[in-house]
């Protein structure tokens, strides 16, 4: 079975880049007239599909509604199509010509802000409906074509393949486990040696293993990392440590604590497609890695945007125009909108036309939330494929996002089918803080161990963002350990104390400091970034 193929760069003459995560990234080099097409890779033994076709599907394949990304080199030019959900983010420079799967390598010498680009980033902390913070740079939007030839790029909106599918005739839940199992055992044997299986406290990743099938189980190694003081006293450890247990798999729970130090890792390989939030997976998976020295090339088994189809998310929205998208995106606050005046830009406006349709059936919510966010999101594939593990996941496969959306309303909510599903087999844990320690602080312990450098307020002049607000993050971060603060960050982290504060008007202010710091330094490093192009 071939490697899956990490990401790519097309370009008109060949650009210089090996990913900071891994320098030991193969490339393969196509020419043309038109230009140059690099694929990396872990191994040098990657194929194409069909004569000069090339998927970043694992495995490799043709299908669009599917994870997948399609690149099909011919003598006029190369055509790059992504799939329906937009799961790999693709950035495109038409001046420069370049398209790539790296945000900063399209980006070259100019710099200019775009102005809408700039505050959407900002506002929602990461780039999102095609712009960019950058004028050069946009991104393609999900379910379309972008054409390379030696004089131009063209780009191609293709028809939503949602708009033709029927919802009204209710699924069968059993039905459902059915086709991801499916799903799976096709993945398990096509493929040979291990399976890692990150499992969390949650349901997503749980409903998968409990799908594998047991005569292929001796492949499977799950992990987990708490979010709590005590890691290993984590709900999410404790949960995951019992699940595996009752599923006889494999389980490890890893500790973290340097993840900052995978910083310029992580913007080397994401730049502004979003803010710098993730380390700790990087870390996550580096001993994983390191857990398993003689396994070569290992398949990862991702639960990303099950919760969303399953029902999980989004309940009590109501989106009728285009001041309400934000709500689909589920920042968590993670950003700074709670420093910017409103505006309404025309890349919301056009977003909200083109999945107007959807958005007048709730049961489609969902799909158009992830399509949202999946620059954000797709981290959760691109970090183990660029780490040398081939990512995939069955909740990125159309026709079974479709079966779940048509399930009864009332199964849907709140996951109560795949709860349901969880009692009758053993799975089901009524309440996190029965079973483990609630609390997260995993932001907390690892700024902590981190070499603070302050936001230079120089590079926000003529922006959304003010002097004095850069200079009070600064002055908060600087201090944040100080009595009083720990103080407070006591009592809103503390279970049943936390609601209390809440009412008085006590907040976790670490957080959302943090969050400020995560999106406007991830635009910094950029800017002074030499090594970007």
């Amino acid at each position: 079975m071939t490697n899956k193929i990490s990401g790519f760069i097309l370009s008109k003459e060949k650009i210089n880049y090996v990913p900071k995560i891994n320098p030991r990234l193969k490339t393969k080099v196509i020419k043309g007239d038109w230009g140059v097409l690099a694929l990396y890779s872990i191994s040098e033994d990657i194929k194409p599909i069909s004569p000069g076709v090339w998927s970043l599907g694992f495995p490799p394949h043709s299908d669009l509604l599917k994870h997948n990304l399609l690149i099909s080199v011919s003598d006029e030019g190369v055509v790059v199509e992504n799939d329906w959900i937009g799961g790999i983010p693709v950035y495109y420079n038409v001046d420069d010509k370049i398209i790539s799967t790296y945000s900063n390598v399209c980006l070259q010498d100019d710099k200019s802000f775009d102005d809408e680009g700039l505050y959407l980033f900002l506002k929602y902390g990461f780039s999102v409906m095609g712009v960019t913070p950058f004028k050069k740079v946009k991104s393609l939007r999900y379910y379309s074509s972008i054409h390379f030839s030696k004089k131009t790029i063209d780009v191609v909106e293709k028809e939503d393949p949602a708009l033709s599918v029927d919802l009204s005739k209710p699924a069968n839940e059993a039905d459902i486990r059915e086709m991801i199992r499916e799903d799976i055992s096709h993945l398990l044997d096509q493929t040979t040696g291990t399976v890692i299986c990150p499992l969390s406290g949650g349901l997503d990743s749980r409903v998968l293993c409990s799908l594998i099938p047991e005569k292929q189980k001796y492949r499977v190694k799950t992990y987990t990392f708490g979010i709590s003081p005590k890691q290993e006293k984590s709900f999410e450890s404790q949960i995951a440590k019992s699940v595996s247990q009752k599923l006889n798999l494999q389980w490890k729970q890893i500790p973290l604590g340097n993840a900052y130090q995978d910083i310029n890792e992580w913007h080397d390989l994401f730049g502004f497609g979003t803010h710098l939030h993730g380390m700790n997976h990087i870390e996550f998976l580096k001993k994983i890695i390191s857990d398993n020295p003689d396994v070569k090339n290992p398949i990862l088994l991702s639960g990303l945007s099950g919760g969303a189809f399953s029902g999980g998310y989004l309940s009590g929205i109501k989106v009728e125009n285009t001041s309400q998208i934000y709500q689909l995106a589920l920042t968590h606050d993670l950003n700074c909108n709670s420093l910017l005046p409103y505006r309404e830009t025309y890349a919301e406006t056009k977003f909200f036309e083109q999945n107007k349709a959807l958005l007048s059936d709730l049961r489609w919510y969902s799909v158009v939330s992830m399509r949202l966010k999946m620059n954000l999101l797709h981290y959760l594939y691109k970090l183990p494929d660029h780490l040398g593990m081939s990512s995939t996941s069955p909740y990125n496969n159309f026709d079974i996002v479709c079966k779940m959306l048509s399930l009864p309303p009332e199964r849907l909510h709140n996951r109560l089918w795949v709860k349901d599903y969880f009692k009758k087999t053993g799975l089901h844990y009524r309440s996190r803080s029965v079973f483990g320690d609630t609390r997260n602080t995993l932001n907390r312990q690892l700024f902590s161990a981190s070499n603070y450098v302050d936001l230079n307020p120089r590079l926000w002049q003529n922006t959304p963002i003010q002097t004095t607000q850069i200079n009070q993050v600064n002055q908060f971060l600087r201090s944040y350990s100080s009595p009083i603060e720990n103080v407070k960050h006591f009592l809103t982290t503390q279970r049943g104390i936390k609601e209390i504060v809440k009412i008085f008007g006590l907040k976790n202010t670490f957080n959302s400091n943090l969050s400020i710091y995560q999106t406007l330094k991830s635009i910094e490093m950029t800017l002074l970034n030499e090594n970007s192009k």
